[in-house]
């Protein structure tokens, strides 16, 4: 069988059905972290939980990292791993040649015994794929680059970074397929035919990368190595595994550096004259193709990862640092004995496969709003001009005019403004704190605002030698308004009563509405003479307040007022309102409609 028919064989495989990334509704708290966090701005909002716009993701796995509760999963390879490992045909495990990091304490033979037992035939590394695609962008570099300069990424994230928000660059993509394909051909053209081949992966965008147009057929199923510790964990330990090893020519890297980038163009380059430039993670990916794009620059090669390397990538091992992880990777590679044959001499031995790749733009249908529709998206977000523009980045979007568009796009919302948050809690804050001090009905302070106030003044008067003075004031014969006229108009008096007390006393007075159709009045800086005068002015307004009813009925009121001072008696505040209370009950029983001093 030839290799292009063992590709067309394999070009059998089906893509995944299920989407890469999903989300667990339940689980989302509305923190919103993954939205300000999504460099692709792929994430919505819908019914209070996110929702992934699959048009405009790049699989980047940043709502993965950003999610502390797992609201986001990604879909698991392992039972199509397991399907094959049950069946007939033999399957080979490709590793990624970050698998030493990565599975890291085991060591390289206990990954491969382990691997064996679970009953994987053989095991591979991209080693060689490495190799064939070094030498060919190496070619590559010896003829003329385009303008604005080859891109090279063996990353799926960065190549469709490029294809999505970048389509004219897409031409300068370089034209070759990832290093671990072309180790998965060259496994097809060596194996027996039949043999499946599961890829274990870095990271997570590879895992729909593999299925893709131009590279599909290659790879019957890939996981992670996260998915591989947890395979690997029913295999017995590997002092009790006979070993399978079987002695073969050592491949190592001699033309390739990370994933596949050609080591000549570090070593036979001046790397300061800026015609290669190396751009990681997708911020620094953006900002470069856009200079491109505006022809600011025009390097030869650009090397583009959105991880630093993929020794770094989400799945090797995230607890280490990268150092720690390239240390890993260093000692390994200073354990393994010298190849017993040339590279070049390797490479020319092994059959060839096709390493050619066609990319195309994938473009986004992004409507655009007018400024009028932007502006109204501003003023219902309370940002009234440039001026009220922070522009602070916290919703994720660097100016709050891009974060208005993205409102109006429908993958943002104003909650997501942190100093708008702010006001609008302030402002609530204030409302709820003055609701639960102020009286509904008459507008006055409520009793739990006149208990507070009362032991404030009081403390002050006591600290001070100030004098304070109380009025303790109750209308004469509501009662009979409520049962002749209803609730609601007796309301309305108690109201007029509010409007009346808030406009003849002083504005450093206090009114409060103490509960029913009693009012209390703290008077600061008062003595208890001078209190007197303020309860017959008040006295004698409310003898002549009347109010109109809807009904055609005019109400009047008469009021019978208790008045107490703080003293070396009377200095706490229940103290000063019993006894401006028997004062008042005094009043009462006097014929209403009168004021009474306390005694002393």
């Amino acid at each position: 069988m030839t290799c292009k028919e063992r590709d067309v064989k394999r070009a059998k495989v089906a893509a995944p059905s299920r989407p890469l990334v999903f989300v667990h509704k339940n689980k989302c708290m509305q923190c919103w972290a993954c939205i300000r966090h999504c460099p692709a701005r792929a994430i919505r909002i819908i019914d209070n939980h996110t929702e992934i716009l699959a048009e405009k993701c790049v699989k980047c796995g940043q709502c993965i990292t950003e999610c502390t509760q797992q609201g986001y999963q990604i879909r698991s390879g392992l039972p199509e791993v397991r399907g094959l490992l049950q069946g007939e045909r033999p399957v080979v495990a490709l590793l990624a040649g970050e698998y030493i990091a990565a599975l890291h304490p085991m060591t390289s033979e206990e990954i491969e015994a382990r691997l064996l037992k679970v009953g994987f035939s053989s095991v591979e590394v991209t080693t060689l794929g490495e190799e064939l695609v070094a030498v060919q962008y190496e070619e590559l570099l010896s003829g003329p680059s385009p303008e604005g300069g080859w891109l090279r990424s063996t990353c799926p994230v960065a190549v469709d970074w490029v294809r999505l928000y970048y389509p004219d660059l897409t031409g300068n993509l370089a034209p070759f397929i990832p290093p671990y394909i072309a180790q998965a051909r060259l496994i097809g053209a060596l194996y027996p035919a039949g043999t499946a081949i599961v890829y274990v992966s870095p990271c997570w965008a590879r895992k729909d990368e593999a299925f893709t147009a131009g590279l599909n057929g290659s790879i019957d199923a890939v996981i992670d190595f996260g998915e591989l510790r947890h395979l690997l964990e029913g295999a017995a330990s590997p002092e009790r595994l006979e070993s399978k090893l079987v002695a073969q020519p050592g491949a190592v890297k001699q033309f390739s550096a990370t994933d596949g980038f050609p080591r000549r163009a570090l070593t036979e380059r001046d790397l300061t004259a800026g015609d290669i430039i190396v751009a990681r993670g997708l911020d620094d990916i953006d900002q470069l193709l856009a200079a491109i794009s505006r022809k600011e620059i025009s390097p030869t090669l650009v090397d583009m990862l959105n991880c630093e390397g993929c020794i770094d990538g989400p799945c090797v091992n995230p607890q280490l640092s990268v150092f720690v992880k390239r240390g890993l990777d260093a000692a390994e590679r200073r354990r393994q004995p010298p190849p017993l044959v040339n590279g070049r001499t390797l490479l020319d031995a092994m059959p060839k496969v096709a390493l050619a790749r066609k990319f195309e733009p994938q473009l986004i249908k992004d409507h655009n709003p007018t400024p009028a529709e932007i502006d109204e998206i501003l003023a219902a977000g309370e940002f009234s001009g440039m001026e009220s523009m922070l522009n602070c980045g916290a919703c994720g979007f660097n100016t709050c005019r891009n974060h208005a568009v993205a409102i109006w796009r429908g993958v943002s919302r104003w909650d997501m403004c942190f100093p708008r948050q702010r006001r609008l809690f302030a402002r609530d804050y204030a409302a709820l704190t003055e609701a639960a001090l102020v009286d509904a009905l008459t507008g006055l302070m409520n009793r739990r605002g006149f208990d507070c106030r009362l032991a404030e003044e009081v403390s002050r008067a006591n600290r001070y030698e100030m004098p304070l003075s109380l009025m303790m004031l109750d209308l004469d014969g509501f009662k009979a308004v409520n049962d002749e006229h209803g609730h609601p108009t007796g309301d309305m008096l108690l109201s007029a009563v509010g409007e009346l007390l808030d406009s003849e006393l002083r504005t450093t007075d206090i009114p409060s509405r103490y509960g029913g159709d009693e009012f209390a009045i703290i008077l600061p800086a008062t003595t208890k003479t001078d209190a007197w005068a303020v309860a017959e002015k008040v006295r004698l307004a409310l003898a002549h307040l009347c109010v109109h009813t809807d009904a055609g009925h005019s109400l009047r009121t008469t009021a019978s007022i208790g008045v107490a001072a703080v003293n070396e008696r009377v200095w706490h505040p229940n103290d000063l309102v019993e006894t401006a209370d028997r004062a008042l009950y005094l009043a009462k029983r006097a014929g209403c409609d009168r004021v009474e001093l306390s005694s002393g």
